[in-house]
């Protein structure tokens, strides 16, 4: 994870912090002492200059080697009245050595004597505003550090949930194939070897999914998977099987979890359209409207009761409406429009997204 802020933000943040304290002293010299503004500024540099300097010593070499995060406030308490001390010490003394090689011992001695106590409160003054800026970014980072630990476990789950709930999908759908071509065998052996060349075709596109490096695709990647597996349905169903599909060039580049559609299709086939004689007809729509994309699957069965569907937990729905919740949360819904002699419409909404939503986390 990047640290909260870069070395040359760092930087540029603790001199800025000095900033206001160059204006103070410098109106300070002039009104006192400084013949100009310039003199003022001068004298101002070589008075700071020493506390600028520790005060980095300290900020990127301590603040580096003592263990922050694991000190208790008794021991952090103390070790920053140590470290005020310290401080305070080394800015007198480099302060001192400076006046003593410009001016000489008796000017240091009586600057020391005269000006000491200052010394001192400006020495606390300074080390208190180092280490209330460093202890701000340093309990910031440990907060960012928390929150992106708390989103990868976050995504953690949701892979691991994802990956089960499809685990659960991928034999149900595999076994309802199998099952489609087990009876065109029985009916044309020529046309089930071709629904065996389809159901490999088939096969190959999910262990493909399965191998990606995430749990989503295209709607239009979806829809090739889709028409797979209707290859295989039309040759058990022939013309009783009718699709129309409508989707919209920008609903086929969003992403969803992949066997999003697959389900929903194959719950229509098996419930609605393979028990009839005549068949039905499958209309699939997809398009994106406000920045969410919908994708509705209806046809002209017999319907239900949407009493009994409230209760029925079908493999195919119940999974599906699981794992758009598990990526999008309440974002995404999957409804479903039905009745007695009215046909069966499911619709899915979900936000329109041009990248896997795991990797736009990342």
């Amino acid at each position: 994870m990047k640290p909260v802020l870069t070395r040359a933000q760092a930087i540029l943040l603790y001199l800025a912090c000095w900033v206001p304290l160059v204006l103070i002293f410098t109106v300070a010299m002039r009104s006192s002492a400084a013949p100009g503004w310039m003199a003022a500024l001068l004298y101002t540099v070589s008075y700071l200059l020493p506390a600028v300097a520790l005060g980095a010593v300290w900020w990127f070499v301590l603040g580096a080697v003592l263990p922050w995060n694991r000190m208790r406030w008794p021991a952090l308490v103390g070790v920053e009245c140590l470290n005020a001390f310290v401080y305070t010490a080394g800015w007198t003394l480099v302060f001192g050595l400076m006046i003593w090689a410009t001016a000489g011992g008796a000017v240091v001695r009586a600057f020391v004597v005269s000006r000491l106590p200052w010394l001192v409160a400006f020495g606390l003054v300074f080390y208190g505003l180092h280490a209330a800026i460093f202890h701000a970014v340093r309990l910031l980072g440990d907060l960012r550090r928390k929150e992106a630990s708390a989103i990868e476990a976050e995504n953690l789950r949701i892979r691991a949930e994802m990956s089960a709930l499809r685990g659960q999908l991928n034999p149900h759908f595999l076994f309802n194939s199998l099952h489609s071509i087990l009876a065109l065998l029985r009916e044309d052996p020529r046309r089930a070897e071709e629904a065996l060349l389809q159901f490999s075709s088939l096969l190959r596109r999910v262990l493909a999914g399965q191998r990606g490096p995430t749990d989503e695709v295209t709607l239009a990647d979806e829809m090739k998977l889709v028409q797979d597996y209707l290859a295989i349905e039309r040759l058990r169903l022939g013309d009783r099987l009718r699709v129309h599909c409508e989707l919209a060039a920008e609903a086929l580049d969003c992403w969803l979890p992949a066997f999003s559609v697959q389900p929903l299709v194959e719950n229509a086939i098996i419930h609605a359209i393979a028990p009839r004689r005549d068949g039905g007809t499958l209309t699939i729509r997809g398009w994106v409207e406000a920045g969410r994309l919908s994708l509705q699957l209806s046809d002209d069965g017999p319907g239900a009761d949407p009493a009994v569907i409230a209760q029925t937990r079908g493999v195919g729905i119940d999974v599906t409406r699981r794992r758009l919740q598990a990526r999008h949360g309440t974002a995404a819904s999957l409804t479903i429009d039905t009745a007695l002699g009215r046909g069966f419409r499911t619709t899915l909404a979900l936000p329109a997204t041009h990248e896997p939503v795991s990797h736009a986390e990342s």
